[in-house]
């Protein structure tokens, strides 16, 4: 009689060939997948500039035949910002860079490309932990919430993660099974040093203690060690290029992020402060707990980072791990564990650049899981209930994850604008183009003051050269600028609200309105011409910016009285507190004029400007307290790459009674701003 059992029907259909394990293992690849690509343009419901500028990058570096901006050949890093922090990921995008662009090609790629990361996990179960529940990985992963949202992104720090975990794979395997996967181990470890900035002390202090820990294997053959020196030299080198042609990118870096450790603050204050940014890195309240110490912009809204109920499961997952410290797989994982904090702790913790800690804690929770297995192992039906159940909650939480957030996620936070969501992209160039094609006799002026970086969401949807200005109403709220109805604004609610308020405008008509995703008014397309008796308006105003402001100083031990322009960043005060990060800017006027009147005289010797990339002139008025003439000297730069003096010595000490400081920014008229980060008096 024929056996039809569930059993023969799987052996006959060739599943029992394969292995049940195998196939749901590839199921739940399948099932991460499918939770990374639907609706992948629709989630995150923002597509900003630290997505769009990985294309663009790409874009601009094919234009000018892969060279950068100074002419160099594949170059290493790129600038965003103001700052060097692409790298790997913009050489991902050349070929959507290539084809018509899309939200969803540029996340696609960076979405396939974390597939890296359930795989590297579970085959590292199953070959060199031995673990029952490795073809749980993709399905645990896929549920991971801080993972779900930006593994559906084009930021680095997913593409990092995903490298980061393939190189503890191969490491793995290089450790345990073949010596001859120690460069492949390498590789990746350098792709995910030239994937994200935060983890390149990840990866350094990572295998700074990999090599440690392991010494005695890593010279048991010279032959394969030399392969592996090799392979690290060779990828150490552009890195090693990249600092000799840009010393101070680096110090760039964390200036610009804010960090404590270029301030002025004394070595074991920066300690302190690094040792307790590391350790919140570490506090389980902000990895399983919903907070708010992140932007609304990468919180899943009502989840922790990490899934809650694997808590204990990470828990026990140390404490075997902890058990087993000699064993070279589960040593490793200890160490990403303690790593994956470092890079963050330079700045401050925030999920983008703590999100390689999911590959640890994911190691934890499955080999949490699997322990739970083994000492469930007397109860043979409970046992044999445990892992359907622990499958299906983390197959239905992936799917409830991606049902809530297509659904619901365009309503979790209401804050759309510059200090939120940032909320536009596709949606609010679709309507420009739109508003264009049908009002070709129309300029376009779009506000920059809804996202960072708009420029460069602006080239992605509508390509160079763009067909619209990108600005906002302030220079017509400052200055009488031409002015009529062809000109249309584009702008976000906060500053349609402001028009009134200005008492400068009438006649203002709205012509579209493009909601918010919660049904709001969020931009206005607008059109509006001057009230009558602007000019006089104009003229006052003028008239009282332009008068010098006055304060006093403490400046070589002296209350020292300044004059000095309106400014428009920080004070007077910034500009002698001895804070090369501090800088002051003058919100019109140009030159920026500096007055200082000592009540006793002080003698100089040199007098020197800090100042940045743009080109300068120093101009020095000293009235020397014996009455004789004025002295007056200059100097001048092209600018500078990074922050620096710009020094006028003297051929012998003066002692001066008044000093009249001019910093003219040579390539602008008036009005300009004026970036001064210091005067110092020697």
């Amino acid at each position: 009689m024929e056996n039809n059992s569930p059993t023969k029907r799987i052996e006959r259909c060739g599943l029992r060939a394969w292995g049940m394990e195998n196939w749901l293992f590839a199921a739940g690849l399948a099932l991460y997948l499918l939770t990374r690509f639907i609706q992948l343009d629709k989630f995150p419901i923002f597509f900003f500039t630290d997505e769009a500028v990985q294309t663009m990058s790409a874009v601009d570096l094919i234009r000018r035949g892969f060279r950068d901006s100074a002419g160099r050949l594949f170059p290493v890093y790129f600038e965003n910002g103001g700052q060097y922090n692409l790298s790997l990921s913009v050489y991902l995008q050349l070929l959507p860079a290539l084809l018509p662009r899309s939200v969803w090609l540029t996340r696609g790629v960076c979405a396939l490309l974390t597939l890296g990361f359930p795989l590297s996990v579970g085959l590292a179960l199953r070959d060199y932990f031995r673990a029952r529940v490795w073809w749980l990985a993709p399905v645990f992963i896929a549920a991971v919430p801080a993972w779900f949202l930006h593994s559906r992104t084009a930021f680095e720090t997913s593409l990092g993660v995903s490298m980061f975990s393939l190189f503890l794979f191969f490491y793995l395997g290089y450790r345990l099974r073949n010596r001859k996967l120690l460069p492949l181990a390498l590789i990746f470890g350098a792709l995910a040093f030239y994937s994200y900035s935060p983890l390149q002390l990840v990866v350094v202090l990572s295998g700074a203690a990999l090599l440690i820990a392991d010494w005695r294997y890593h010279f048991q053959d010279k032959r394969v060690l030399l392969r592996g020196l090799l392979t690290l030299l060779v990828a150490a080198l552009p890195y090693a290029l990249f600092r000799i042609n840009h010393p101070d990118a680096l110090a760039q870096h964390l200036t610009q992020l804010q960090s404590y450790w270029v301030s002025g603050a004394s070595l074991g204050a920066k300690a302190g402060a690094y040792l307790r940014n590391y350790l919140r890195g570490l506090d389980p309240r902000y990895w399983f707990f919903p907070n708010g110490a992140d932007l609304i912009r990468h919180q899943m809204k009502g989840m922790g980072h990490f899934p809650l109920l694997s808590l204990p499961l990470v828990f026990l997952g140390i404490v075997q791990a902890v058990r087993g410290v000699r064993q070279p797989e589960k040593r490793a994982i200890l160490i990403a564990l303690l790593a994956a904090p470092g890079g963050a702790a330079l700045v401050g913790p925030a999920i983008t650049r703590l999100l390689v800690m999911v590959v640890p804690l994911s190691y934890l929770a499955l080999l949490g899981t699997d322990f739970v297995l083994d000492w469930l192992r007397p109860g043979e039906i409970i046992r044999k209930l445990w892992l359907p159940v622990v499958c299906g909650l983390c197959a239905a939480s992936s799917l409830f994850i991606t049902w809530d957030a297509l659904r619901n996620g365009p309503t979790w936070f209401e804050n759309y604008g510059m200090y939120g969501l940032q909320w536009g992209g596709q949606t609010l160039f679709d309507e420009v183009g739109s508003f264009m094609r049908a009002n070709p006799d129309k300029e376009i002026i779009l506000s920059p003051n809804w996202a960072n970086g708009t420029d460069v969401v602006a080239r992605f949807f509508l390509g160079d050269p763009l067909p619209i200005i990108v600005g906002d109403i302030a220079p017509y709220t400052l200055y009488q600028l031409p002015l009529d109805k062809n000109k249309v604004f584009v702008m976000p609610r906060e500053e349609f609200e402001g028009l009134p308020k200005t008492g400068k405008f009438t006649d203002i008509e709205v012509l579209k309105v493009l909601p918010y995703p919660n049904g709001k008014p969020g931009f206005y397309f607008v059109s509006l011409r001057y009230a009558e008796g602007i000019e006089e308006i104009f003229a006052e105003e003028q008239a009282e910016r332009s008068r010098p402001k006055s304060a006093v100083v403490e400046l070589l031990g002296q209350q020292v009285s300044v004059q000095y322009p309106l400014l428009d960043i920080n004070d007077i005060y910034q500009a002698f507190d001895g804070d090369d990060a501090t800088l002051i800017r003058s919100f019109e006027a140009n030159p920026l004029v500096i007055v200082l009147e000592f009540p006793e005289p002080v003698s100089l010797s040199r007098v020197s400007a800090l100042v940045g990339n743009a080109a300068s002139r120093l101009e020095l008025e000293l009235s020397p307290a014996d009455g004789s003439g004025t002295l007056r000297y200059s100097a001048e730069t092209a600018g500078f790459a990074q922050v620096s003096p710009l020094s006028i010595p003297f051929d012998a000490p003066v002692s001066v009674k008044a000093l009249r400081v001019s910093l003219l920014s040579v390539n602008e008229g008036e009005p300009a701003h004026v970036h001064l980060w210091e005067l110092v008096l020697e």
